[in-house]
């Protein structure tokens, strides 16, 4: 059957600069769900068998059964959520950059617990670390510009370390036993050593690195300034590939799942790498305000901001289709 395109489709797809698949329009999406939320930013987590969803025009935290695509809590939370939603040592853990406080969230009752002040900028993009027995936040610490990572006593919300990293940090992700922070101004990743609260390697990167995810083997860092994936080998700390999306500025997601690492931006919502060949294999554009993703229970999981909906689009097919 003859594909029909916009105009508007027709030169974007001349003005990139990919080596690698033709871009799609969301339309050719395969078996796609869509979730009426409310409108306005937000960001994803998965964890608890559950989909996660913070927005800040509604100072809620959403919990939705992904059998079901029912929301099945709202949970009152501050006014800007948007620092990721982090999981781990039983909790659900969720940061305000206006408020500047993290909340824990017990996910058996579907409350919060606890509401701890923390240092944090104003910087909407970021995301929480979890794991080694502590909450790991880039706070303004020791008088920094979110040059310092801030470790955090879960029972208490106490600072029980603080890490000089390098200025502009705003990411932390706990992984393949190490802290991982994104230095946005530099142009690289740090590792950092949870036992002895060391920085132990400095990982070039390309242009204002911001976004991490784990798995299948690596660390996976987003590049706003040219919208690059990075691949890290964990074991030597050097990058293996670097994967050209396109799409560059601000916003974006990263995320593992089923055997593949899914990349989003403004403009490209869903892109498929492969892990193995470090290859963008899939990548579906159009829409806007749509860069928020995550995947997990068979399906790819993508905010539309605007309009107040969660695109669910399953996996299985999505992998099968040309």
């Amino acid at each position: 059957m003859q594909r029909v395109y916009t105009a508007a489709f027709l030169c974007l797809m001349s003005a990139l600069s990919i080596a690698g698949p033709v871009p799609r329009p969301l339309s050719e999406l395969p078996d796609v769900t869509k979730i009426e939320v409310p409108a306005g930013p937000g960001w994803l987590g998965v964890g608890f068998g559950s989909v996660w969803l913070s927005k800040s025009e509604s100072d809620l935290l959403l919990r939705i059964d992904p059998t079901t695509n029912a929301i099945v809590a709202r949970i009152p939370v501050g006014p800007d959520p948007e620092l990721g939603i982090g999981f781990g040592l039983g909790s659900v853990w969720i940061a305000d950059t206006k408020e500047r406080s993290l909340r824990q969230i017990d996910p058996a009752t579907n409350k919060v617990v606890h509401t701890y002040a923390v240092n944090i900028s104003e910087e909407p993009e970021g995301s929480i670390g979890v794991g080694a027995g502590s909450v790991w936040l880039l706070t303004n610490d020791n008088g920094t510009d979110s040059g310092t990572l801030s470790r955090l006593d879960p029972a208490t919300g106490k600072t029980i370390a603080t890490i000089a990293v390098k200025p502009k940090s705003y990411t932390a992700m706990v992984a393949q036993d190490a802290v991982w922070v994104t230095n946005a101004a530099d142009s690289s990743v740090q590792r950092i050593d949870p036992r002895s609260n060391q920085v132990v390697a400095e990982i070039p990167v390309h242009a204002s690195p911001r976004f991490l995810a784990s798995g299948a083997g690596g660390i996976w860092v987003w590049s706003q300034g040219d919208g690059t994936v990075a691949h890290i080998d964990p074991v030597t700390n050097r990058v293996v590939a670097t994967i050209k999306v396109g799409f560059p500025g601000p916003g974006g997601d990263l995320w593992v799942d089923d055997g593949i690492v899914w990349a989003s931006a403004e403009g490209a919502p869903i892109n498929l790498i492969d892990p193995t060949s470090n290859t963008l294999l899939k990548q579906f554009v159009g829409g806007k305000r749509m860069d928020t993703l995550r995947a997990g229970f068979g399906a790819v999981w993508v905010i539309e901001e605007l309009t107040g909906k969660i695109w669910k689009v399953s996996i299985a097919p999505l992998k099968r289709s040309p």
